[in-house]
């Protein structure tokens, strides 16, 4: 007989002695179980072998689109595929859809492994994304809802907001690369869409600030040896905080007298697979020597902390907790508030003043950029000499501005006592009188 929504209806948790099986049309029926349970199931051939489906249940599917399911499934017989396989391909592929979480682990542990902000990157998603979204499988996420998340992140994160943003971005295009997800569902949202601009910073020390940062860093008692000379070093040569944090003593050679950043430990040596060089001057040599004689010889790290009985590389607070420390010291022994800066801001500074001493191309190559399109292709040069004869004139200028307590030690801040050559050029006598105390 032909089934109708009356009959359904009144046949639907009907309880019976045994299960019932009645037929409609087109090769749909229904399956009664004793309880009344009414399942919609689709009779056909397939292969020369009777088969049968379960398509769905009354009430949550209707009769008319039991009806429609069953006009689909033989459209897939006529092209000779099997209706009960691509059901069970449906259920296993969408079994098979990683969630938020796995997906990026996935993302972070293998396609993103290589990168320096690698580590910093996932451990921002197991606090911003991971707790509301990870368990979500990552297809279902609507864009309102990622919009959602990134905007409560903005809120009281926008650098973090607009990382997070970036990641994503690049883990869903992989993803849908890889197979792994079937949307891209960030792929037109911006920066500027979570009301984030992102600002140029145009920070950097002039000469007196510079005199007064470096003689409140030596003076100070709460900042130990290695943080001091970390502060000299990242204005001698504008490198990036982490280049010198994971810095190892072989890094240095002073035979060849060149600093050896491998690509591994820079910011750009993923993507360009090339060291960045650069020419050691004899003072900064002299400074070095003194800086590893902090540390045990076997010692392998440049600037190395103690965690658990064992030397480490410093740590990413260095960069964010020392100008706190130093500008707290401006304000001890120069009674003058300074301006914020960021250990970042050094590497600006560098490059703002060594504009006197060489020639641009020169000075983006010291900051260990590469040269732009074709120049970089072809200009393999490493320029060391002429680095060097700039860092020897930018240390020139340090030392002059170092030593120069007349111009800016205005209030006479340091004493008579305490005022004495900080930095020759040549001798490099950078710490004297300063006790350091090396590491255990």
């Amino acid at each position: 007989m032909a089934l109708s929504d009356t009959w359904l209806k009144s046949n639907n948790g009907k309880v019976r002695d045994a299960t019932q099986v009645i037929n409609d049309r087109d090769g749909l029926s229904v399956r009664i179980s004793p309880k009344g349970k009414i399942v919609f199931q689709m009779r056909y051939r397939f292969n020369n072998a009777s088969k049968r489906m379960d398509i769905g249940t009354y009430p949550m599917m209707s009769l008319k689109e039991a009806r429609a399911e069953v006009a689909e499934n033989k459209k897939e017989l006529d092209k000779g595929r099997d209706p009960l396989q691509l059901k069970l391909k449906k259920e296993t592929a969408y079994l098979a859809q990683p969630t938020v979480r796995e997906i990026c682990i996935e993302f972070f542990d293998t396609a993103a492994s290589h990168k320096a902000a690698c580590k910093d990157d996932k451990r921002a998603f197991e606090i911003h994304v991971f707790p509301r979204l990870g368990k979500r499988i990552c297809d279902e996420v609507t864009l309102q809802e990622w919009s959602k998340l990134l905007l409560s992140i903005v809120s009281y994160a926008k650098t973090v907001a607009v990382k997070v943003l970036g990641n994503l971005k690049l883990i869903m295009r992989w993803g849908c690369i890889h197979g792994k997800l079937q949307e891209q569902t960030l792929l037109h949202i911006r920066a500027i869409d979570l009301n984030v601009r992102k600002n140029s910073r145009t920070r950097y020390l002039t000469e007196q600030e510079i005199f007064w940062v470096i003689h409140a860093t030596f003076l100070s008692t709460g900042i130990s040896p290695k943080n001091k000379f970390m502060v000299l070093f990242l204005l001698i040569f504008g490198c990036r905080v982490g280049e010198l944090r994971t810095a190892k003593k072989s890094d240095f050679d002073f035979q060849n007298h060149t600093w050896t950043i491998p690509p591994e430990q820079h910011k750009t040596g993923a993507r360009s697979k090339k060291a960045i060089v650069r020419p050691l001057i004899p003072q900064v040599e002299i400074l070095l020597k003194q800086a590893f004689e902090l540390s045990p010889p076997d010692c392998e790290w440049a600037f190395p902390i103690i965690k658990a009985q064992k030397f480490k590389p410093t740590q990413k607070g260095f960069q964010t907790t020392i100008p706190i420390y130093i500008i707290e010291n401006v304000k001890k022994y120069f009674d003058v508030d300074m301006n914020h800066w960021t250990t970042h801001d050094l590497r600006r500074t560098m490059r703002t003043h060594i504009s006197e001493f060489a020639p641009p191309h020169i000075c983006e190559i010291m900051l260990g950029h590469a040269l732009p399109q074709i120049w970089g292709t072809y200009d393999l040069n490493q320029y060391l000499e002429p680095q060097a004869q700039a860092y020897a004139k930018w240390f020139d200028k340090l030392c002059t501005i170092f030593n120069n307590y007349e111009r800016f030690d205005i209030k006479g801040s340091i004493s008579s006592a305490s005022k004495y050559p900080f930095l020759l050029s040549q001798e490099a006598t950078a710490l004297t009188p300063y006790k350091l105390v090396a590491l255990p």
